[in-house]
Protein backbone atom coordinates (compact mmCIF):
# COMPACT_ATOMS: atom_id res chain seq x y z
CA UNK A 1 0.00 0.00 0.00
CA UNK A 2 1.41 3.39 -1.05
CA UNK A 3 1.43 6.51 1.09
CA UNK A 4 -1.28 8.07 -1.08
CA UNK A 5 -3.40 4.92 -0.68
CA UNK A 6 -3.04 5.05 3.11
CA UNK A 7 -4.36 8.59 3.19
CA UNK A 8 -7.15 7.65 0.78
CA UNK A 9 -8.23 5.01 3.29
CA UNK A 10 -8.32 7.75 5.92
CA UNK A 11 -10.44 10.00 3.69
CA UNK A 12 -13.70 8.33 4.67
CA UNK A 13 -12.79 7.96 8.33
CA UNK A 14 -14.03 10.50 10.93
CA UNK A 15 -11.69 13.45 11.27
CA UNK A 16 -11.14 13.35 15.03
CA UNK A 17 -8.32 15.85 15.18
CA UNK A 18 -7.38 19.00 13.33
CA UNK A 19 -3.98 19.48 11.74
CA UNK A 20 -2.86 21.51 14.74
CA UNK A 21 -3.92 18.74 17.15
CA UNK A 22 -2.21 15.94 15.21
CA UNK A 23 1.37 14.90 15.75
CA UNK A 24 3.69 17.38 13.99
CA UNK A 25 4.18 16.36 10.38
CA UNK A 26 2.45 13.01 10.92
CA UNK A 27 -0.04 12.91 8.06
CA UNK A 28 2.08 15.17 5.88
CA UNK A 29 5.09 12.88 6.16
CA UNK A 30 2.96 9.83 5.37
CA UNK A 31 1.79 11.42 2.13
CA UNK A 32 5.13 12.66 0.82
CA UNK A 33 7.39 9.89 2.11
CA UNK A 34 9.70 8.67 -0.61
CA UNK A 35 8.75 11.37 -3.10
CA UNK A 36 11.30 13.88 -4.41
CA UNK A 37 10.92 17.53 -3.47
CA UNK A 38 11.11 20.54 -5.76
CA UNK A 39 9.94 20.63 -9.35
CA UNK A 40 9.17 17.52 -11.33
CA UNK A 41 11.76 15.91 -13.55
CA UNK A 42 11.33 15.91 -17.32
CA UNK A 43 8.45 13.78 -18.56
CA UNK A 44 4.90 13.20 -17.46
CA UNK A 45 4.11 13.83 -13.79
CA UNK A 46 1.79 11.34 -12.14
CA UNK A 47 -1.11 12.39 -9.94
CA UNK A 48 0.49 10.79 -6.89
CA UNK A 49 3.83 12.48 -7.40
CA UNK A 50 2.22 15.86 -8.12
CA UNK A 51 0.15 15.61 -4.94
CA UNK A 52 3.23 14.74 -2.86
CA UNK A 53 5.14 17.73 -4.21
CA UNK A 54 2.10 19.96 -3.71
CA UNK A 55 1.78 18.86 -0.09
CA UNK A 56 5.50 19.39 0.48
CA UNK A 57 5.45 22.90 -1.03
CA UNK A 58 2.38 23.92 0.98
CA UNK A 59 2.94 22.03 4.22
CA UNK A 60 2.26 25.08 6.40
CA UNK A 61 -0.82 26.23 4.49
CA UNK A 62 -2.88 23.08 4.09
CA UNK A 63 -5.14 21.72 6.80
CA UNK A 64 -6.20 18.12 7.18
CA UNK A 65 -9.49 18.51 5.32
CA UNK A 66 -7.73 20.05 2.32
CA UNK A 67 -5.13 17.27 2.18
CA UNK A 68 -7.83 14.61 2.46
CA UNK A 69 -9.82 16.24 -0.38
CA UNK A 70 -6.78 16.22 -2.70
CA UNK A 71 -5.89 12.67 -1.68
CA UNK A 72 -9.44 11.55 -2.40
CA UNK A 73 -9.11 13.09 -5.89
CA UNK A 74 -5.77 11.31 -6.47
CA UNK A 75 -7.31 8.02 -5.39
CA UNK A 76 -10.24 8.63 -7.77
CA UNK A 77 -8.01 9.42 -10.74
CA UNK A 78 -5.28 6.86 -9.99
CA UNK A 79 -1.99 7.62 -8.28
CA UNK A 80 0.06 6.37 -11.25
CA UNK A 81 -1.94 8.25 -13.86
CA UNK A 82 -0.20 10.98 -15.87
CA UNK A 83 -1.52 14.32 -14.64
CA UNK A 84 -1.61 15.76 -18.16
CA UNK A 85 -3.90 12.96 -19.37
CA UNK A 86 -6.83 14.31 -17.34
CA UNK A 87 -9.66 15.91 -19.34
CA UNK A 88 -12.34 18.53 -18.79
CA UNK A 89 -15.04 15.87 -19.01
CA UNK A 90 -13.37 13.85 -16.28
CA UNK A 91 -13.41 16.92 -14.03
CA UNK A 92 -17.15 17.22 -14.68
CA UNK A 93 -17.63 13.53 -13.88
CA UNK A 94 -15.57 13.84 -10.69
CA UNK A 95 -17.74 16.75 -9.56
CA UNK A 96 -20.94 14.87 -10.35
CA UNK A 97 -19.77 11.94 -8.23
CA UNK A 98 -19.26 14.18 -5.20
CA UNK A 99 -23.00 14.73 -4.73
CA UNK A 100 -25.14 17.86 -4.75
CA UNK A 101 -24.79 19.20 -1.21
CA UNK A 102 -23.34 22.64 -1.95
CA UNK A 103 -21.58 23.14 1.39
CA UNK A 104 -19.97 19.70 1.34
CA UNK A 105 -19.18 20.08 -2.37
CA UNK A 106 -17.17 23.21 -1.64
CA UNK A 107 -15.10 21.35 0.97
CA UNK A 108 -14.39 18.58 -1.54
CA UNK A 109 -13.73 20.66 -4.66
CA UNK A 110 -12.00 23.88 -3.59
CA UNK A 111 -8.81 22.06 -2.44
CA UNK A 112 -8.74 20.14 -5.73
CA UNK A 113 -9.13 23.40 -7.68
CA UNK A 114 -6.17 24.84 -5.77
CA UNK A 115 -4.10 21.70 -6.46
CA UNK A 116 -4.85 21.81 -10.20
CA UNK A 117 -4.03 25.52 -10.39
CA UNK A 118 -0.71 24.82 -8.66
CA UNK A 119 0.02 22.04 -11.16
CA UNK A 120 -0.71 24.35 -14.09
CA UNK A 121 1.63 27.03 -12.69
CA UNK A 122 4.34 24.39 -12.45
CA UNK A 123 3.71 23.45 -16.11
CA UNK A 124 2.94 19.88 -15.15
CA UNK A 125 -0.16 20.07 -17.34
CA UNK A 126 -1.09 22.10 -20.41
CA UNK A 127 -4.65 23.08 -19.47
CA UNK A 128 -5.91 24.62 -16.25
CA UNK A 129 -8.59 22.05 -15.46
CA UNK A 130 -9.52 23.80 -12.23
CA UNK A 131 -11.93 26.02 -14.18
CA UNK A 132 -14.06 22.95 -14.92
CA UNK A 133 -14.84 22.41 -11.23
CA UNK A 134 -17.68 24.80 -10.45
CA UNK A 135 -18.81 25.46 -6.92
CA UNK A 136 -21.70 27.79 -6.17
CA UNK A 137 -21.89 29.55 -2.86
CA UNK A 138 -24.61 28.18 -0.59
CA UNK A 139 -27.82 30.16 -1.11
CA UNK A 140 -30.15 30.82 1.77
CA UNK A 141 -33.47 29.46 0.58
CA UNK A 142 -36.85 30.91 1.33
CA UNK A 143 -39.50 28.48 2.49
CA UNK A 144 -43.24 28.36 1.94
CA UNK A 145 -45.74 28.14 4.84
CA UNK A 146 -45.30 24.36 4.83
CA UNK A 147 -41.55 24.66 5.27
CA UNK A 148 -40.70 23.55 1.72
CA UNK A 149 -37.72 25.29 0.13
CA UNK A 150 -38.44 27.74 -2.68
CA UNK A 151 -35.97 28.43 -5.51
CA UNK A 152 -34.11 31.72 -5.28
CA UNK A 153 -34.74 34.41 -7.88
CA UNK A 154 -31.39 33.72 -9.53
CA UNK A 155 -32.27 30.02 -9.94
CA UNK A 156 -35.61 30.59 -11.68
CA UNK A 157 -35.60 30.29 -15.48
CA UNK A 158 -38.59 32.04 -17.09
CA UNK A 159 -39.80 29.95 -20.03
CA UNK A 160 -42.80 29.42 -22.26
CA UNK A 161 -44.50 26.02 -22.26
CA UNK A 162 -43.22 25.48 -25.81
CA UNK A 163 -39.67 26.41 -24.80
CA UNK A 164 -39.73 24.00 -21.86
CA UNK A 165 -40.89 21.18 -24.09
CA UNK A 166 -38.14 21.97 -26.61
CA UNK A 167 -35.54 22.00 -23.82
CA UNK A 168 -36.72 18.60 -22.59
CA UNK A 169 -36.59 17.16 -26.11
CA UNK A 170 -33.08 18.48 -26.74
CA UNK A 171 -31.91 17.19 -23.35
CA UNK A 172 -33.20 13.70 -24.13
CA UNK A 173 -31.54 13.77 -27.55
CA UNK A 174 -28.16 14.92 -26.21
CA UNK A 175 -28.17 12.32 -23.46
CA UNK A 176 -28.67 9.74 -26.19
CA UNK A 177 -25.47 10.95 -27.91
CA UNK A 178 -23.26 10.07 -24.94
CA UNK A 179 -22.64 6.43 -26.01
CA UNK A 180 -21.59 7.56 -29.52
CA UNK A 181 -19.00 9.99 -28.15
CA UNK A 182 -17.78 7.37 -25.68
CA UNK A 183 -17.15 5.04 -28.62
CA UNK A 184 -15.27 7.80 -30.47
CA UNK A 185 -13.07 8.33 -27.40
CA UNK A 186 -12.43 4.63 -27.03
CA UNK A 187 -11.43 4.32 -30.68
CA UNK A 188 -9.17 7.39 -30.53
CA UNK A 189 -7.45 6.18 -27.35
CA UNK A 190 -6.22 3.06 -29.13
CA UNK A 191 -3.46 5.36 -30.34
CA UNK A 192 -1.26 5.56 -27.23
CA UNK A 193 0.49 8.75 -28.34
CA UNK A 194 -1.97 11.10 -26.60
CA UNK A 195 0.08 14.25 -27.29
CA UNK A 196 -0.12 13.82 -31.09
CA UNK A 197 -3.66 12.46 -31.29
CA UNK A 198 -5.93 14.91 -33.11
CA UNK A 199 -8.97 12.55 -33.17
CA UNK A 200 -8.71 12.15 -29.39
CA UNK A 201 -8.52 15.91 -28.86
CA UNK A 202 -11.52 16.41 -31.13
CA UNK A 203 -13.52 13.72 -29.31
CA UNK A 204 -12.66 15.25 -25.94
CA UNK A 205 -13.75 18.70 -27.12
CA UNK A 206 -17.00 17.29 -28.49
CA UNK A 207 -17.64 15.51 -25.22
CA UNK A 208 -16.90 18.64 -23.15
CA UNK A 209 -19.30 20.74 -25.25
CA UNK A 210 -21.97 18.05 -25.05
CA UNK A 211 -21.73 17.79 -21.26
CA UNK A 212 -21.77 21.58 -20.86
CA UNK A 213 -24.97 21.83 -22.94
CA UNK A 214 -26.55 18.96 -21.01
CA UNK A 215 -25.79 20.70 -17.70
CA UNK A 216 -27.30 23.93 -19.03
CA UNK A 217 -30.47 22.17 -20.19
CA UNK A 218 -30.77 20.23 -16.94
CA UNK A 219 -30.65 23.52 -15.03
CA UNK A 220 -33.30 25.06 -17.30
CA UNK A 221 -35.67 22.12 -16.92
CA UNK A 222 -35.15 21.81 -13.17
CA UNK A 223 -35.70 25.53 -12.49
CA UNK A 224 -38.21 26.42 -15.23
CA UNK A 225 -41.12 28.66 -14.35
CA UNK A 226 -43.71 28.63 -17.11
CA UNK A 227 -45.88 31.71 -17.54
CA UNK A 228 -49.47 31.23 -16.46
CA UNK A 229 -50.95 31.87 -19.89
CA UNK A 230 -54.48 30.88 -18.86
CA UNK A 231 -54.75 33.83 -16.48
CA UNK A 232 -53.18 36.30 -18.88
CA UNK A 233 -54.43 35.21 -22.30
CA UNK A 234 -57.61 37.30 -22.20
CA UNK A 235 -56.29 40.52 -20.71
CA UNK A 236 -55.10 41.80 -24.11
CA UNK A 237 -51.67 42.79 -22.82
CA UNK A 238 -48.20 41.60 -23.82
CA UNK A 239 -46.52 39.08 -21.53
CA UNK A 240 -44.13 36.14 -21.74
CA UNK A 241 -45.30 33.91 -24.59
CA UNK A 242 -47.31 36.62 -26.37
CA UNK A 243 -47.07 37.22 -30.10
CA UNK A 244 -47.35 40.89 -31.01
CA UNK A 245 -47.10 43.06 -34.10
CA UNK A 246 -45.45 46.46 -33.77
CA UNK A 247 -45.04 49.26 -36.30
CA UNK A 248 -41.97 51.49 -36.31
CA UNK A 249 -43.42 55.01 -36.39
CA UNK A 250 -40.39 56.38 -38.27
CA UNK A 251 -39.87 53.75 -40.98
CA UNK A 252 -43.53 52.63 -40.95
CA UNK A 253 -42.27 49.03 -41.05
CA UNK A 254 -44.28 46.42 -39.14
CA UNK A 255 -42.55 43.54 -37.40
CA UNK A 256 -43.90 40.56 -35.49
CA UNK A 257 -42.33 39.24 -32.31
CA UNK A 258 -42.92 36.43 -29.86
CA UNK A 259 -41.65 37.19 -26.36
CA UNK A 260 -39.75 34.25 -24.86
CA UNK A 261 -37.28 33.48 -22.08
CA UNK A 262 -33.60 34.28 -22.56
CA UNK A 263 -32.81 30.62 -23.31
CA UNK A 264 -35.37 30.39 -26.12
CA UNK A 265 -34.26 33.31 -28.32
CA UNK A 266 -34.31 32.74 -32.09
CA UNK A 267 -33.94 36.06 -33.91
CA UNK A 268 -34.54 34.53 -37.33
CA UNK A 269 -37.94 33.27 -36.17
CA UNK A 270 -38.83 36.56 -34.45
CA UNK A 271 -38.51 35.05 -30.97
CA UNK A 272 -36.98 37.78 -28.80
CA UNK A 273 -36.08 37.79 -25.14
CA UNK A 274 -38.53 39.36 -22.72
CA UNK A 275 -35.44 40.92 -21.10
CA UNK A 276 -34.27 42.62 -24.34
CA UNK A 277 -34.84 46.38 -24.83
CA UNK A 278 -37.75 45.72 -27.20
CA UNK A 279 -39.15 42.99 -24.97
CA UNK A 280 -39.05 45.17 -21.86
CA UNK A 281 -40.78 48.00 -23.71
CA UNK A 282 -43.57 45.75 -25.00
CA UNK A 283 -44.39 43.95 -21.74
CA UNK A 284 -47.69 45.20 -20.36
CA UNK A 285 -48.63 47.09 -23.53
CA UNK A 286 -51.95 46.58 -25.33
CA UNK A 287 -53.11 47.11 -28.91
CA UNK A 288 -53.04 50.82 -29.77
CA UNK A 289 -50.37 51.72 -27.22
CA UNK A 290 -47.19 53.52 -28.21
CA UNK A 291 -43.95 52.34 -26.62
CA UNK A 292 -40.40 53.67 -26.66
CA UNK A 293 -37.30 51.53 -27.13
CA UNK A 294 -33.89 52.89 -26.20
CA UNK A 295 -31.51 51.79 -28.97
CA UNK A 296 -27.84 52.71 -29.64
CA UNK A 297 -29.02 54.89 -32.52
CA UNK A 298 -31.53 56.68 -30.30
CA UNK A 299 -35.11 56.30 -29.11
CA UNK A 300 -37.45 54.35 -31.40
CA UNK A 301 -41.23 54.58 -31.07
CA UNK A 302 -43.48 51.66 -31.89
CA UNK A 303 -47.24 51.41 -32.24
CA UNK A 304 -48.48 48.13 -30.79
CA UNK A 305 -50.84 46.25 -33.08
CA UNK A 306 -52.43 42.84 -32.60
CA UNK A 307 -51.56 40.94 -29.40
CA UNK A 308 -52.23 37.22 -29.09
CA UNK A 309 -51.37 34.53 -26.59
Amino acid sequence: MTDIDRVADDADAPETASLEEAAPGGLEEEIIEGEPGGDADAGAVTLGRAASMYFSANAKKLNQRQRVAVTRFVSWGGSDRALDSLTAHQMTRFQEEQGTNVADLSDRLQPVKAFLSFAKKKDWMEANLSVHLRVKRPVRRRTDPNGAAQPSAEDVVEMTAEGLELARSELERLRGERPNIARKLEAAMLDKDFRENAPLDAARDEQAHLEARIRDLEHQVAHARVSNASSQANDGRVHLGSSVSATNLVSNKTVEYTLVGQNEVDAAAGRISIASPVGRALVGAAAGDEVEVEAPSGTIRFLVGEVSG
